[in-house]
């Protein structure tokens, strides 16, 4: 029984393109309950992946804004925290976006995938085929297969 990776991806494919806002990146996630999402051209072509952490790094002051201003801790931290994350909402995804995405195709094993997958951290994994995404793999998916499949049946 050989499984790879099209038989666990999802086909529904939510993706963004690179020129599309921060915000709607942030609607996305809340629609669709997802933590990350891949960012295409046009064409399908896979540029890059942004997740909920891409954006919250954006947001938060760097070590040297932090050490030289106590506002980041006061309730005018508050606001300014708040500025900017209005102001990164209304840039577009290409600036904050990993641009170096690890992905997999559609044929590799069910043993890659989730070695992969634990060994660099990551919750969905784009699954690509000559450099177009064409499915999404995510940690439920292999719940979903054992459960579908009778492996964990009593």
């Amino acid at each position: 029984m050989d499984i790879v990776a099209q038989d666990l991806m999802q086909k529904d494919l939510t993706v963004l393109l690179k020129d599309d806002l921060v915000i709607d990146a942030v609607k996305m996630f809340y629609i669709h309950k997802v933590t990350g999402v891949p960012v295409i051209e046009r064409d399908w072509h896979l540029v890059g992946f942004i997740s909920e952490s891409d954006i919250l790094k954006a947001t938060l002051p760097t070590y040297l804004e932090a050490i030289t201003s106590s506002a980041f801790l006061s309730k005018e931290g508050e606001l300014i925290f708040f500025d900017k994350i209005h102001d990164i909402g209304l840039k577009r995804v290409e600036e904050f976006m990993t641009k170096e995405v690890i992905y997999v195709d559609p044929t590799t094993s069910l043993i890659s995938v989730a070695d992969l997958m634990m060994r660099k951290r990551v919750k969905r994994l784009p699954v690509v085929e000559n450099g177009r995404f064409v499915g999404m793999i995510d940690r439920s998916a292999f719940c979903e297969f054992l459960m579908e499949r009778g492996v964990l049946s009593e």
